[in-house]
Order: C-alpha cells, then structure tokens, then sequence
C-alpha cells in the first residue's frame, strides 16, 4: 500500500526554532520528527477530548465511580 504525503511550511521566530532544533537533538528526534510528533499529540488529544464530550453528552452526565469501574471489571 502506497502512502500519499504532503508538505507544510510552519514559520518560527529564529529564537523559537533553536529551541526546536536543541529539544528535537536531546529527544534523539531530527527537528521534522519532533514537529510531526507534537502535531499529531495535538491533534490526538482534540480527538480524545471530542471523544469525551460525546460520551458525557450520551451518558446525559451520569459518572461512574473508580471504585465501582474496579468491582465491575473484577478488580
């Protein structure tokens, strides 16, 4: 299966990109690899939060308690 990609460009102040480039260099990470990465962990966490939103909307704002999610999946 062939990936289809395509390309971004992101402007930073010089001073913010340095920070980039030495955060990516300790993280073991090229600086591409470390914008990709906190782009899709945004991205990810807006999904999750949708995600949240649509489960308290469903459950009309009735919660469970962590103590009752542990008895039900027996621990």
């Amino acid at each position: 299966m062939t990936t289809s990609t395509k390309s971004t460009t992101i402007r930073f102040d010089k001073s913010v990109l340095n920070l980039i480039h030495k955060q990516a260099a300790l993280d073991g990470e090229s600086p591409t690899e470390y914008m990709r990465d906190a782009v899709l962990e945004k991205l990810a966490d807006g999904l999750d939060y949708q995600d949240a939103v649509r489960n308290m909307q469903a459950s009309h704002g009735e919660t469970v308690s962590r103590d009752d999610v542990k008895k039900q999946l027996g621990l």
